[in-house]
């Protein structure tokens, strides 16, 4: 087995391959070529993933499907039929282009620049990726961060779903819990709702989204 290191010095390291990261990396690459991208998962963006843009096309179905049940007062009467199946072919058909777009500019970049893989330290401005280790002058950690699941929710794991999955779904369910009211899940919970998914939203705190 080769246990051979090989060493990459770089005057700045972004660690995170992300919306922030991509900014950070070309602000970095404006400056200096001694610069290196590292991603720990795939390239895309939460952002384009299962962040803004998805949830964007989740609500832009769900205010189509609104409009049309309240245009009476237009003296426009519509029936409204959701069909789950087309409305998340076309979210996921539409989140595939826009993270395209992403990794294809990710891809344009110099192979030099990009170490896929999960960063380890070992010193300050010393980190490993895989059997390559690297030296920066400069780290810039943007690695974002996940859905974090309460332990109380563990009894029920097997059902349970955190926001990205909503958009992997093949069609829509009939019935949701969202546990959270905040921006995210009341933002889910109005889209689901307006497309005809029974939602029950829970909080705490007494807060709704930022308002008390």
């Amino acid at each position: 087995m080769n246990t051979e290191t090989r060493q990459h010095e770089v005057d700045v390291a972004v660690i995170g391959a992300g919306t922030a990261g991509m900014a950070a990396y070309r602000a970095a690459a404006a400056l200096t070529p001694r610069v290196v991208l590292v991603e720990g998962n795939v390239y895309g963006t939460t952002c384009a993933r299962v962040g803004c843009m998805p949830s964007k096309l989740l609500l832009a179905a769900a205010e189509a499907a609104h409009h049309a049940r309240h245009a009476g007062p237009f003296g426009v009467h519509a029936t409204v039929e959701v069909d789950g199946r087309a409305v998340m072919s076309r979210l996921r058909a539409e989140r595939d282009r826009f993270v395209g777009f992403v990794v294809s500019g990710v891809e344009k970049l110099p192979a030099e620049h990009k170490l896929l893989g999960r960063a380890s330290f070992v010193a300050p401005g010393v980190f490993t990726v895989g059997d390559t280790q690297v030296h920066a002058r400069a780290v810039v950690v943007a690695t974002g961060s996940g859905p974090f699941v309460p332990p109380m929710f563990e009894a029920i794991r097997a059902r349970l779903l955190v926001n990205d999955d909503v958009f992997a779904w093949d069609t829509l369910p009939r019935s949701v819990v969202v546990f959270g009211a905040g921006v995210i899940g009341l933002e889910l919970g109005q889209a689901l709702h307006r497309l005809g998914v029974r939602v029950r939203i829970f909080g705490r705190g007494g807060a709704v989204g930022p308002l008390s």
